[in-house]
């Protein structure tokens, strides 16, 4: 009897446990390792530049912000009333650009006055141009903006600010649960309070309507995943088993769609602005061959363009580039308008 006894927990724990660790040598020894984040912190001055929102994910909270990214970058940020970024050298109170975008639009990690909206500003001092980028933004909150300004102030043109990295976020898909939740994680340790009421909107096809998660069923790692390789290795299989692009392109091309409905209901010019493309983009741009488009190309691996190395967004170089990209279409626009 205790032979038996022996024999089945050997069968039950011991060869298992023993499996399990062949299978995570053999996962380092092809190189494969337990998931690991880089340090990013982002500081600001006040505090709670960024805070969380029930409809929209995140919002701007307003003030004025001295904000330090990884303890070397600094940049000031106006954040205005009506929770937008504000837009130097405007003399109009009335908006007749609206900006819609993420956070290359709000300009993250440059002063206000060297984001692409104030340097567009500058060049046309008879328009009052909006920035409503906002960190983390995707294709889906841009549409929840779009209709609010429409009823509220309906402006002369809206430019759409678009990245191919909008694309995961339109549908929430799970590449992008993990870095939202994860990159907030590294950003600071309150973040958890900051967005208990946080909740991200997304669709799941072209024909239901706009969906809501909240933050605190946004992603889980598995258990285990920090240490072991094996588990890191499945956990992102299985993330990129569930990452379908096709309906990522199939959403945000339908968001677009509505967006340009909108705006031609109410007399606003609208064009898209994307700032990089690849072969998921050029099959938007074919699927919306009748929507104005900007081919910016900025590449985000030029580090005279970016913060680089403390930080991948576009540098006062490259919101300088994007700005002289966008003024001729947008002169273009308002003119066919």
């Amino acid at each position: 009897m205790k032979n038996r006894i022996a024999l089945w927990l050997k069968w039950i724990l011991w060869y298992p446990v023993m499996v399990f660790l062949c299978l995570e040598i053999a996962f380092l020894i092809l190189g494969y390792r337990s998931y690991h984040n880089d340090d990013y912190s982002i500081k600001a001055n006040p505090v709670n530049a960024f805070i969380g929102h029930p409809t929209l994910g995140i919002q701007l909270n307003p003030g004025t912000y001295d904000i330090n990214i990884n303890d070397s970058l600094h940049f000031k940020a106006t954040h205005l009333e009506n929770h937008t970024r504000k837009v130097s050298y405007r003399k109009k109170d009335s908006t007749d650009i609206l900006l819609l975008g993420c956070s290359f639009t709000y300009g993250f990690g440059v002063d206000d006055e060297a984001t692409f909206a104030s340097l567009l500003q500058k060049e046309h001092p008879n328009l009052g141009f909006e920035n409503d980028g906002v960190i983390g933004y995707g294709t889906v909150q841009s549409l929840i903006q779009l209709k609010e300004t429409v009823v509220q102030n309906p402006p002369k043109a809206v430019l759409l600010i678009f990245s191919k990295f909008h694309l995961m976020r339109n549908t929430l898909s799970p590449e992008y649960r993990s870095n939202l939740k994860t990159g907030y994680h590294r950003s600071a340790q309150n973040v958890d309070n900051l967005m208990v009421q946080s909740r991200f909107p997304y669709k799941n096809d072209c024909d239901s309507p706009i969906q809501l998660a909240s933050w605190n069923e946004m992603y889980e790692d598995w258990p285990g995943r920090e240490w072991l390789a094996s588990i890191n290795w499945f956990q992102t299989l299985r993330d990129r088993f569930n990452e379908d692009q096709a309906l990522q392109i199939e959403v945000t091309i339908c968001l677009i769609k509505e967006m340009q409905a909108i705006c031609k209901e109410n007399g606003i010019a609208f064009g898209l602005v994307c700032l990089d493309g690849d072969t998921r983009t050029e099959a938007m741009k074919l699927a919306l061959s009748d929507l104005p488009w900007l081919e910016v190309g900025f590449d985000f691996e030029n580090k005279e363009w970016t913060n680089a190395p403390f930080d991948t967004h576009p540098s006062a170089a490259g919101h300088r580039y994007i700005a002289n990209k966008i003024e001729p279409f947008l002169s273009q626009l308002l003119h066919e308008n």
